[in-house]
């Protein structure tokens, strides 16, 4: 594709960035406004255009729907200062949308390398991210627990269960490879980005990617199989 072919393929998805800024929005409104949201948007579309290949398998508009949502989020953590609560949702979204363009990347290389998957292999894959998402948010959320102000008002009961939650998740991190460990403690707890967090281990953006999914997936096996 040439460069007014891609620019033409980047005008007919402006929805995107709108309707990714609007899922935004609500969690942050009291931070930015509507429009920077739509202008983080945009760049995170035509750096999509620029990457895509349509020989990929992907169709652009799925494509480009992980970069545009995830160059929102990871704009409005770079230019907002978040509460830390916040901060960790913003984190968590992210992660989450580059986890699921993992995810769609591997089912494009199944569906061109193996028969059509069953419902029953649907079904299981749509309860592994589902399980995937939960731990990206635990971990988003114990990231930010370093300089969390016990309240007043906290249960007791509620104050244990996230110190039982915080100790199973530091075991389950120390059980990971250290590459994968490094990356998530950098994404995380450091708050850098995952291309940032690759570059640091000399990764490209898509092995960043793709490291980032199997060490998530592989946390949340081992926070299923710990009974606690």
């Amino acid at each position: 594709m040439d460069d007014a072919e891609r620019a033409e393929l980047a005008t007919r998805h402006l929805d995107l960035p709108r309707r990714a800024a609007r899922l935004v929005y609500p969690r942050v409104r009291e931070y930015v406004e509507l429009d920077e949201l739509i202008a983080l948007g945009n760049l995170g579309l035509t750096e999509a255009a620029g990457r895509y290949d349509p020989t990929s398998g992907a169709s652009f508009r799925t494509f480009a729907w992980y970069r545009v949502h995830g160059a929102i989020v990871d704009g409005v953590r770079r230019m907002a200062n978040l509460p830390r609560r916040v901060w960790a949702r913003m984190t968590a979204l992210v992660a989450t949308a580059e986890y699921l363009e993992a995810a769609a990347t591997r089912a494009t290389i199944a569906r061109d390398t193996a028969t059509a998957a069953t419902t029953t292999d649907q079904l299981r894959a749509v309860k592994q991210a589902l399980g995937a998402i939960r731990t990206m948010y635990v971990v988003s959320i114990e990231g930010s627990s370093a300089d969390r102000v016990a309240h007043p008002g906290d249960r007791a009961d509620a104050a244990l269960n996230r110190a039982q939650q915080a100790t199973k998740l530091r075991n389950a991190l120390a059980k990971l490879p250290e590459r994968e460990r490094q990356l998530l403690d950098a994404h995380y707890t450091e708050g850098k980005t995952l291309l940032d967090a690759g570059a640091e281990l000399g990764l490209s953006k898509s092995w960043a990617s793709r490291l980032h999914a199997r060490a998530v997936d592989r946390l949340r096996d081992l926070l299923e199989d710990d009974p606690g």
